[in-house]
């Protein structure tokens, strides 16, 4: 190139120059991992409680504990829990179950429970001291008369409301909701208002069911697996209770 072209040459230049420069300072830096992590686990809750933590985590023993069929989760890093709950709830990780229970959990309620799984296993408590002198023998009670019955409804309001995590069984609020009234908008449907002997044949079909590969019917399978059929016949009757 001689040097009577160079301005010319440098009149094409300099725009494509300015224009590459423009567009460094418009771009936004990448974006790191941890970044990314920070960004998604920013949630409004206070510091976490694991006493509180483990009494949620209560109703997920089913099927995420040691002998549940959904992975264990205590030990995993508290991040990874809280960004999981916070995409199932969010909708953009997508699974009927999951979207259900955390649609229902608040910001602290994701910090707690995300922290107790994350700690270590409960320290046993000690035992008792031995006393030093045996207790007095009670007296014994008059024969009764009469054989008391557990109040009716208790069994099913208790499995429905609480589950029994000592047996793996899930709590059907989780899912359902204390007033029956499902989540449409993940798939889970709405129960109140339905007979008691119309729950009990759905609760028998699903024990029955092989696994389908489908998440809601094999999330019921899973959930309804521990429970005998006299657990069935009393939750069944607590939810024709659900108006």
């Amino acid at each position: 190139m001689n040097r009577r072209s160079l301005p010319a040459a440098l009149l094409l230049v300099t725009p494509l120059l300015a224009g590459v420069a423009a567009l460094a300072q418009t771009t936004p830096a990448p974006t790191t991992p941890a970044q990314t992590s920070a960004t998604a686990t920013t949630l409004q809750a206070g510091p976490a409680d694991l006493t509180r933590g483990e009494a949620i985590a209560a109703s997920c023993s089913g099927c995420h504990g040691p002998t549940g069929r959904a992975p264990v989760l205590k030990g995993q890093p508290a991040a990874q829990i809280q960004n999981a709950l916070l995409a199932f709830r969010s909708g953009t990780r997508r699974n009927g179950t999951m979207q259900g229970v955390a649609a229902r959990l608040s910001d602290q309620d994701i910090v707690d429970v995300a922290a107790f799984y994350a700690g270590p296993p409960a320290t046993p408590a000690p035992p008792a001291p031995t006393p030093v002198t045996p207790p007095a023998a009670p007296t014994p009670a008059p024969p009764s008369t009469s054989t008391a019955a557990p109040a009716p409804g208790a069994l099913g309001r208790t499995l429905y409301l609480e589950g029994a995590p000592a047996r793996d069984v899930l709590a059907c609020a989780v899912c359902h909701g204390e007033d029956g009234r499902g989540a449409d908008a993940v798939g889970i449907p709405a129960i109140a208002g339905l007979s008691a002997a119309s729950v009990l044949e759905t609760l028998r079909a699903y024990h029955a069911m092989p696994p389908v590969g489908i998440a809601y019917p094999d999330a019921m399978r899973i959930a309804v697996k521990p429970l005998t059929d006299a657990d069935m016949t009393a939750v069944a009757q607590f939810v024709a209770t659900l108006k």
